[in-house]
């Protein structure tokens, strides 16, 4: 198939596609184990607009979460076409199942890493994929296919420079130079209260019991609210690396 038109069709801002031997060896295994025929993962986005993190809480909720509902629904007719032609594929989800690693939460295969071993940009202090153009603003979803990839990614110029500022942004002091501690997170603390995150924890590293509750997931989403965005609006390329400075 034809899938840079089929992406111009979903109105789909970046997208690239990356074999799993450009995957460091964690992500490689996580994709095979996702999808045993793996060969290659196809990653892509859409923008946040800058105007969506100047919204109300509930409103810009919405609005992210309708975003990543048209992700989750292209990935769902990519991997149908695919499958259409017989290349095994299969939708990376986008919320659960997660699981811990060395005490820090990621989904079960890392979008934004791949995201970034695909040429669409690198990870920041933030620990968000930062794109040239959009800067910390992309929602990303994923389809993980038994289709190799074309040639190889070109590695993209960094954006993060390092300056630490999402680091001072955040009120929760929930990012470091170790990464981010999700249960701190102003926006997961208000679902899961720190007496409460040693079971959430133990819930975590159970994986059957994840995989039950996923088609949970998209529910519990709708009646959640981000109240925090600051490691996305206090990064200088918050407009996009062109575009440093943003008055928010």
């Amino acid at each position: 198939m034809d899938i840079e038109a089929f992406f111009a069709h979903e109105g789909v801002d970046v997208s690239s596609r990356v074999g799993i031997e450009d995957l460091t060896d964690a992500d490689r295994a996580s994709v095979r184990e996702f999808l045993p025929a793996a060969r290659s993962v196809i990653v892509f986005g859409r923008e946040v607009p800058a105007p969506v993190y100047r919204m109300p809480e509930r409103e810009k909720t919405r609005e992210m979460l309708r975003i990543a509902a048209s992700l989750d629904e292209t990935a769902g007719r990519l991997a149908g076409c695919l499958d259409a032609e017989h290349i095994p594929a299969r939708v990376i989800p986008l919320y659960f199942p997660v699981r811990v690693v060395d005490e820090k939460v990621q989904g079960i295969v890392r979008l934004k890493q791949i995201a970034a071993a695909a040429g669409l940009g690198d990870i920041g202090k933030n620990t968000l994929l930062l794109h040239r153009r959009f800067g910390p603003r992309l929602l990303l979803a994923g389809v993980v296919t038994g289709e190799p990839a074309s040639g190889t990614v070109a590695a993209a110029a960094p954006v993060c420079t390092g300056c630490g500022a999402c680091i001072r942004a955040c009120p929760a002091g929930a990012l470091g130079p170790d990464g981010v501690d999700a249960f701190r997170c102003r926006n997961v603390r208000a679902w899961v209260p720190p007496p409460v995150v040693p079971a959430a924890k133990w819930l975590l590293r159970r994986q059957m019991l994840l995989r039950s509750a996923a088609p949970l997931a998209p529910l519990v989403a709708r009646a959640a609210t981000i109240r925090c965005s600051r490691c996305v609006t206090g990064c200088p390329v918050f407009l996009g690396a062109a575009e440093k400075g943003c008055d928010i």
